[in-house]
């Protein structure tokens, strides 16, 4: 990194264009504020000089202590993958039109050995596993996690007869060197991404009791014969997901003679854009636990989190707030939220072990009449957003060769990522109470009806959406559409989410009480009332625990 000129931006760096000399004498031979966010500089006074003379390398790290293997990996930072290709001097050239994976070409191009499938950690005398993933800056400018990380494969019929403290997956898992590069979608080729940060990790004693908790319930689903059955959305942080493997793909799992998917275990998006929000980049964001790591030990999060609220059950809204001392406005967007976090003790919005999970609260409402409960909306979209997603059969997986494109979409993330801590409340005479909790997460096969409904939805919208003016009985026009409605799978929909309708049509033809500002574009060049996407009530419904459903 040429750093000649005063226009020095005051990001950390891993080196600058005077390494050589540096490495000569021992020190940085700049001023301070380039000394201070050197990386190399740090490792000089450290007594780790890489460079002998005019760049001769005599040490590259100590593969024994992690501390050496952390410190020879920030020399990565704020350079591409192309670039740790080029200064590679070793005599196994990178061809770049090779399909292996960024943590191959890291670790045969930087620390120099080859990927090994045995179940050790990459550096095994020091125990550090080596992770490369990608993190991606949001439109508000907030940085999140692109994908989950993937840790090691499952082997059904192995993991039965480990422990967690002794098994296969722990000791890969207990200390990682996570090297994090920025995902631009306009990146021409991977190999241009930039590594931004480099930093060894291990889960702290908090996250480990849930972790702990999700591996047992996978392992318990695994030894009972219910390997088939395994869902993402079963666990809080650790999932059990279906990464490299082809949608008929399948292998033996114990005590059953049905087969399975092959899985390996991974730690989840939400959990992955915590981490990078809280030990990796530094001074992010701050957040308010609901349990300490003792109280969760025995027990689910979702049971300790029914404990804790059934002192407000059987409790009206208005009885809730004066038990709690507080006075909520319910016109509040955020009501929800502040609601359920002041049940559960949190004076601040942002739940830690909620925002670990991907969790988002959602208040279910029982009306006094069935046909005034409300269906479930997920989010809103835009015509233009979804369109610009790829289709998906335009991304193919490159160990599976299956279509992933959903993978890379806003809802497959809205749905995947996301688990929902539901309160629930019936009206009646008297008011509204509430009867109780849950958490829950869409499972695999569910997932998939929502997927059929997405690729017909980006189908409609290339081909035309069908706007047809229905004339009612009263003299009233609608404009209805073939977009998948709520009869049509029986769990996912889209449907207006706009107080007001408005529709301009082909021929000029103008419907609806709102405005142009209650509408979206669609492609055609015609405009309908803003969409968004739905979950039917009904499905819902049949989530829930039985008693914490109205019977009418």
């Amino acid at each position: 990194m040429d750093r000649m000129d005063n226009t020095y931006d005051g990001k950390p760096f891993a080196c600058c264009d005077r390494y050589k000399e540096c490495s000569d004498v021992g020190n940085c031979i700049k001023h301070d504020t380039f000394s201070d966010a050197c990386y190399y500089s740090f490792n000089l006074k450290e007594g780790r000089n890489f460079y002998k003379e005019l760049g001769e390398p005599i040490m590259e790290y100590d593969e024994r202590k992690p501390s050496s293997i952390e410190a020879y990996a920030k020399l990565l930072i704020g350079k591409t993958f192309s670039q740790v290709i080029e200064e590679d001097k070793s005599n196994d050239a990178e061809d770049f039109s090779n399909k292996g994976d960024l943590g191959q070409l890291i670790e045969r191009h930087h620390f120099h050995y080859e990927c090994n499938s045995d179940s050790r950690a990459d550096f095994p005398e020091a125990g550090v596993e080596l992770k490369v993933t990608p993190f991606k800056e949001n439109r508000d400018g907030s940085y999140s996690a692109k994908e989950r990380l993937v840790l090691t494969k499952i082997n059904y019929m192995d993991i039965v007869n480990e422990t967690f403290e002794t098994g296969h997956f722990w000791s890969k898992s207990k200390l990682l060197l996570l090297i994090y590069y920025l995902y631009k979608k306009e990146a021409l080729r991977r190999f241009d991404y930039e590594i931004r940060y480099a930093h060894l990790f291990t889960p702290p004693s908090e996250d480990l009791v849930i972790i702990h908790k999700d591996y047992d319930i996978i392992v318990e689903k695994i030894r009972s014969g219910h390997a088939h059955e395994l869902s993402e959305s079963d666990t809080m942080y650790l999932a059990a997901c279906t990464k490299g493997a082809k949608s008929t793909d399948r292998t033996r799992q114990p005590n059953s003679d049905v087969t399975a998917k092959p899985r390996a275990f991974s730690f989840k998006t939400s959990y992955m854009t915590y981490v990078l929000n809280n030990f990796i980049i530094p001074g992010k964001d701050t957040y308010e636990a609901v349990f300490k790591a003792d109280e969760l030990v025995g027990r689910t999060f979702e049971d300790a989190l029914k404990d804790k609220l059934q002192q407000f059950v059987g409790l009206y809204e208005e009885e809730i707030e004066e038990k709690l001392g507080i006075e909520i406005n319910r016109d509040n967007k955020s009501y929800e939220a502040i609601l359920a976090c002041r049940m559960l003790g949190v004076e601040s919005n942002r739940v830690e072990e909620f925002v670990k999970a991907g969790i988002i609260t959602k208040i279910i409402r029982f009306r006094k009449e069935k046909s005034k409960n409300q269906q479930f909306r997920i989010e809103d979209f835009k015509f233009s957003d979804l369109m610009s997603e790829a289709f998906d059969e335009d991304i193919i997986d490159d160990e599976t060769g299956e279509p992933i494109g959903w993978e890379s979409s806003e809802l497959y993330s809205l749905l995947k990522d996301r688990k929902y801590f539901f309160l629930i409340f019936w009206e009646d005479d008297m008011g509204t109470v509430f009867k109780g909790c849950q958490v829950w997460g869409m499972s695999d096969s569910d997932l998939e009806v929502v997927r059929r409904a997405w690729n017909r939805t980006k189908r409609i919208l290339k081909y035309g959406v069908q706007l047809t003016k229905v004339i009612q009985k009263n003299g009233s026009v609608i404009v209805e559409n073939n977009l998948p409605g709520i009869s049509d799978n029986g769990i996912f929909h889209i449907r207006p989410h706009a107080s007001k309708a408005y529709y301009e049509l082909k021929d000029g033809e103008v419907f609806g009480s709102g405005s142009v500002s209650d509408s979206d574009l669609l492609p055609s060049g015609e405009r309908m009332t803003k969409q968004a996407y739905w979950l039917n009530r009904s499905y819902i419904e049949e989530q829930l625990e039985s008693d914490l459903v109205k019977k009418y």
